[in-house]
């Protein structure tokens, strides 16, 4: 697998020691309050894994971080960068790739890479050309670079909303449920490319369902449930929390609850009467 290059941004003050720093972050909608006063930090070279139950708190969280939504209280820093007072220098040092990709459909897959690159004030050239045909071929969507992206499944949109964050060679990667949807195949390189751009000193913020994705990959887990940070570790400090449990996914149900089991023995008894 070719390697993922990778550069150290101006933007970064090389003092700094946390490249993801959530301080006190809260936001509430009306009466939900989605993200409940969240601290956490985030090193540079590290992959931290973000988990919680389905309306936790994750993707607002992020999008927090990114800019796309303002916090209610609280604030956070990035590469240094106070989100709301450094946001344009913050963002200039971030990718990210959202649950649900929103792309241009009537445009090919190598159009959008190139606009994205444009708007990254990358130069044109070969070098550019070739660094989006390396990264697409490595995700393997380099074949379809010339269809139409409504055309594309779920999989290869994400793919190219990686391609996408990747292409600028981001000091700070967001990632929520990247690898949701992919193939087996796909998801290895996703691994494989991550891995890569940590040990070069990417900071990693990632959220996924796939405990199992987690447990291998990620230097320390946070778990949140209803906005607030209920456990934050590596896997050994994790399973001192939860009483020796060994896995992440019974560590997970641990802290958060596992299934009702009345309810589903109830539905398994209806289920026999008819």
């Amino acid at each position: 697998m070719a390697p993922v290059r990778t550069h150290k941004s101006p933007d970064i003050d090389r003092h700094v020691t946390t490249m993801i720093e959530a301080l006190g972050l809260t936001k509430v909608f009306g009466e939900l309050t989605a993200v409940d006063n969240l601290t956490f930090t985030v090193s540079p070279g590290e992959i931290y894994g973000l988990l919680g139950p389905n309306g936790s708190g994750k993707s607002t969280t992020m999008r927090m971080l990114l800019g796309l939504l303002r916090p209610t209280s609280g604030t956070a820093r990035v590469a240094g960068h106070d989100i709301l007072t450094e946001m344009v220098q913050a963002k200039r040092v971030m990718g990210y790739v959202p649950e649900e990709p929103v792309l241009p459909e009537r445009l090919t897959g190598w159009e959008y890479v190139n606009y994205v690159s444009d708007i990254w004030r990358i130069p044109r050239g070969p070098e550019r050309n070739q660094e989006i045909e390396e990264l697409m071929t490595l995700l393997d969507i380099f074949d379809a670079s010339d269809d139409l992206i409504e055309t594309y499944s779920k999989g290869m949109a994400r793919k190219l909303s990686l391609v996408a964050a990747l292409i600028h060679k981001p000091r700070v990667l967001i990632l929520d449920e990247v690898q949701a949807g992919i193939d087996p195949r796909g998801a290895a390189t996703i691994k494989e490319i991550l891995n890569g751009l940590r040990e070069r000193g990417a900071t990693i913020l990632m959220s996924t369902h796939v405990l199992e994705i987690a447990e291998r990959m990620c230097n320390r887990i946070g778990i949140i449930k209803e906005g607030g940070l209920i456990a934050e570790g590596t896997m050994e400090q994790l399973r001192q929390r939860a009483a020796g449990q060994s896995s992440l996914e019974e560590i997970f149900l641990t802290l958060t609850g596992g299934p009702d089991m009345q309810l589903i023995a109830k539905f398994l008894e209806d289920v026999n009467r008819e």
